[in-house]
């Protein structure tokens, strides 16, 4: 299939923080070239690993942030190994780079020294960008999450319980974001200009925007958002609507209709279940009541935490969304791949992975577009797995010329 970044040619410095941006560029049609240390990227030695069994090729994280890309493994403190970098620079529309600041100028890889071509876009992120006083401090995907502020809206809504940080990689995510962004923009450019350009992408700036309405709330009102279990922060500290159904599951259960209709079916409910409790008194069928009740009382919540913990998970979410209730049902992760709406939307792409004999579904991409066409188009690379092919069909290198340089150690 076609995609909108078919035709470009990627080339991406292996990294955990840049890696899903580069997996972003080849799901929509570009060919992402990876340049791996012999050893292999450091994506592919994180784990989780089939079997628990560390392999470079069997690293879970890692098929998931580089389907479709290819492997080059190169050996970049030998200078023969940077020059065939500099090589495919020269045939590249896009450099993906994450390392340290002043790291690739050393190496003459810095974008002033592959400026020559014109049209390339040369595309880093780092941690806190290439300049400011914090460009050389180093911290991780956590660490990005407490100090831009992502931490102090995330986890349970108890005080002395400490901040939650995603397992996501969110982070990281939302730099790979914006780089791509930024990308995007470069190429639309490029087509009137001719010419690439130079992006600077800090994860810092990033999370430093990204706090939903955390920043908003204290620019405008001067207080602070708080941690809700279940839930988005709230400048007021609500109980947990994360609440345990009949057969040990959890509903998200945030109410934000309380018409008429929606009130007289919820009633109805709960008095099939017994657990209506005082709502039936008249004061309750004001809907500007029980708002309010909602809102800053106990009566009408306990009554709901009543229902979900009377019906089982499946049919409290079917019948809450029947009434206009906007309940979501959690879901272990496994549970996605059964359940009827993905497979209607046609969700999962089955990706062949012959480290162990069989497919493993991958989601087809966070929307549907039949002219973007962004989709996992394969399983990700071995180490070195194109290391022959690229070497001697983009550059041109005859067979003597890789097995020297295989015997060197320049390359894998």
């Amino acid at each position: 299939m076609s995609g909108v970044y078919e035709g470009l040619t990627v080339i991406e410095l292996a990294d955990r923080r840049n890696q899903w941006a580069g997996k972003l560029l080849a799901d929509g049609g570009a060919r992402v070239i990876q340049i791996e240390p012999v050893d292999g990227s450091p994506g592919r030695w994180c784990g989780p690993f089939v079997d628990d069994k560390p392999d470079p090729d069997r690293c879970i994280d890692y098929w998931w942030n580089n389907t479709g890309k290819e492997s080059l493994a190169l050996d970049l403190a030998r200078p023969a190994a940077g020059s065939l970098l500099k090589d495919l620079l020269l045939k590249a529309d896009v450099f993906l780079e994450s390392a340290r600041p002043g790291t690739l100028a050393a190496l003459g890889l810095d974008y002033a020294s592959v400026a020559s071509n014109e049209r390339l876009i040369y595309a880093s992120l780092t941690d806190f960008g290439q300049d400011g006083p914090w460009r050389d401090y180093v911290v991780n995907d956590h660490a990005h999450l407490a100090l831009g502020g992502q931490m102090s809206s995330s986890g349970y809504s108890d005080p002395k319980a400490p901040p939650i940080g995603g397992q996501g990689h969110h982070a990281w995510h939302m730099g790979c974001a914006f780089l791509l962004h930024g990308i995007t923009v470069a190429l639309f450019d490029r087509m009137t200009s001719a010419q690439g350009q130079y992006i600077d992408v800090s994860i810092h700036d990033v999370c430093a925007i990204g706090t939903e309405a955390a920043v908003p709330q204290w620019m405008y009102y001067g207080s602070t958002m708080h941690r809700q279990t279940g839930m988005h922060a709230n400048p007021r500290r609500q109980p947990p609507l994360q609440l345990p159904t009949a057969d040990g599951k959890y509903m998200i259960a945030v109410m934000q209709n309380f018409g008429a209709r929606v009130w007289e079916n919820l009633v109805k409910w709960m008095d099939e279940k017994g657990v209506a409790g005082e709502l039936h008194d008249p004061k309750y069928q004001d809907e500007a009541f029980r708002t309010s009740e909602y809102r800053t009382g106990t009566v009408v919540r306990d009554a709901i935490a009543r229902l979900i913990a009377a019906s089982n998970g499946e049919e409290c979410f079917h019948r809450a969304q029947s009434y206009g209730i906007s309940w979501g049902l959690v879901h272990a992760a496994e549970e996605n791949y059964d359940i009827a709406h993905y497979r209607q939307r046609d969700y999962w792409r089955s990706i062949e992975q012959p480290q162990i004999g069989r497919s493993i579904p991958f989601p087809r991409g966070p929307f549907a577009c039949d002219a973007l066409g962004v989709e996992a188009r394969g399983r990700a690379p071995h180490l070195g797995e194109h290391t022959q092919h690229i070497l001697a069909h983009d550059l041109g290198l005859s067979s003597e010329g890789i097995a020297a340089l295989r015997a060197s150690g320049a390359i894998r």
